[in-house]
């Protein structure tokens, strides 16, 4: 909420620090460590912003303007590198941060997060490249040249997880599909119909069992403990 975010302190939901008054972003912040520095980094309106989480003072910013005003994907962080992605015809960019410098690597459109966040693997992200359209893909890419791996147009607008080396994935229609993460090709594990309505939400998967659900609200739980 606000040009750069706001924090209540947990004991009371009291206000902490707030920022100054502007539209508000999509995706949640992600607090890391580079250095000595603490920060929560905030995909907000037309930024990516990092601010001292005890005080909210903007410690860098990353200008980034999408379509819409809509940064929806949380970054991605390995060390002192940033990956971001946006959707509507945006694109992805690999940043480096230095300090209270943000430096762009690297910026192309091979991956559109749109809302699911990609995930990264062994120096490789997994995502769903998708468009304005609603026509996606699911793709992997070089973390650190922003190069297609591979890519495969089945699921559509989907989302996905990782767990143990694999990719967890429900299909926009509610296939879902067990994948190697490899960057090498794709290559499915098994795979089952488990819903029928648009899926556009992260499956969870805890205690054996993967939980989904689509937009009209039904939910199936599937057992993958075996």
């Amino acid at each position: 909420a606000g040009s750069s975010g706001v924090a209540l302190k947990k004991e009371d939901g009291s206000i902490a620090w707030k920022s100054g008054r502007s539209e508000s972003g999509y995706a949640t912040g992600v607090l890391i460590n580079i250095g000595e520095q603490q920060s929560v980094v905030l995909p907000v309106f037309r930024d990516i912003v990092a601010v001292n989480p005890k005080t909210g003072d903007v410690i860098w910013k990353f200008p980034w303007k999408t379509k819409y005003d809509i940064n929806a994907a949380e970054p991605i962080f390995s060390g002192d590198l940033m990956f971001i992605s946006s959707g509507y015809e945006h694109g992805c960019a690999l940043v480096k941060i230095d300090g209270s410098n943000a430096t762009e690597i690297w910026q192309n459109k091979n991956m559109h997060n749109q809302m699911n966040s990609s995930v990264l693997w062994e120096g490789h992200l997994y995502g769903i490249d998708g468009q304005n359209d609603f026509r996606g893909k699911l793709r992997c890419i070089d973390f650190k040249t922003g190069q297609i791996k591979w890519s495969l147009d089945a699921l559509g607008t989907g989302t996905l997880m990782l767990a143990d080396g694999k990719l967890i994935i429900l299909g926009e229609r509610g296939k879902l599909v067990i994948a190697e993460a490899s960057s090498d090709a794709f290559n499915e594990f098994s795979s089952k119909q488990i819903l029928r309505g648009r899926c556009w939400t992260v499956p969870v998967l805890a205690n054996g069992r993967i939980s989904a659900r689509d937009a009209d609200g039904n939910m199936v739980c599937v057992d993958v403990s075996g």
